[in-house]
């Protein structure tokens, strides 16, 4: 648990008296695909980190659709807020496969917050940047479902790589849109040469045309 932790941000930032403190009081929780690691309104007990596998943070609405908010891969820390001000979490965290997530108590967490001002800056500089990231995405409401699919797929690139291992329900969660309308628009993409896609996964064959139509 330490070393992988001395691996994660904000946490290689500790002291290493710190952080095998952080790891003795930290937990592993192995979750199947589909299954729930938290509810929106659950008390924020604790600070998330992905061990393995894949977590989509997720809003439902009353109309039933599904709004994927982001999509947290291993060593990626998550549901920055509730970690910060210690206020209910904002979203449901879902595994998107089997999937094994370090619960880290908000408690110890805030107090190496207050102990360790480097510590304090990096967490900040983190979730800051996530922030912004949910900021962007909350603007590309108003761009053409073709626009907030590319952007979708650039932004998973840099998780994933050219291949994104996302399913196009996924695709279109993320993209808030319908699944034929991505099936649609993906089936477009493919036929100008900009993506190959095949069940369960799509890859990027010109990034730079994609990210030209990302607006990036």
């Amino acid at each position: 648990m330490e070393r992988f932790l001395d691996t994660v941000e904000p946490f290689k930032h500790l002291r290493p008296a710190e952080r095998q403190r952080l790891a003795a009081s930290s937990r592993e929780t192995r979750y199947a695909k589909g299954e729930t690691i938290f509810h929106a309104g659950d008390p924020a007990e604790a600070v998330c980190v992905v061990r393995t596998g894949r977590v989509h943070l997720m809003k439902f609405l009353e109309s039933g659709q599904a709004s994927t908010t982001c999509v947290m891969t291993a060593g990626e820390t998550f549901c920055c807020l509730p970690a910060l001000d210690r206020k209910p979490y904002p979203v449901d965290a879902i595994a998107a496969e089997e999937s094994v997530v370090v619960r880290i108590p908000t408690s110890t967490f805030h107090e190496l917050l207050q102990a360790n001002p480097a510590f304090l800056q990096q967490s900040l500089c983190l979730f800051c940047d996530r922030l912004r990231q949910v900021e962007d995405k909350s603007c590309m409401v108003y761009d053409s479902v073709e626009r907030r699919l590319a952007q979708a797929l650039v932004t998973l690139s840099k998780k994933f790589g050219p291949t994104i291992p996302l399913t196009k329900h996924e695709l279109a969660e993320l993209a808030n849109t319908t699944v034929e309308t991505t099936i649609r628009v993906l089936s477009h993409l493919k036929k100008q040469g900009i993506i190959k896609s095949s069940r369960g996964s799509t890859t990027i064959a010109k990034p730079d045309t994609l990210q030209h139509l990302a607006g990036s």
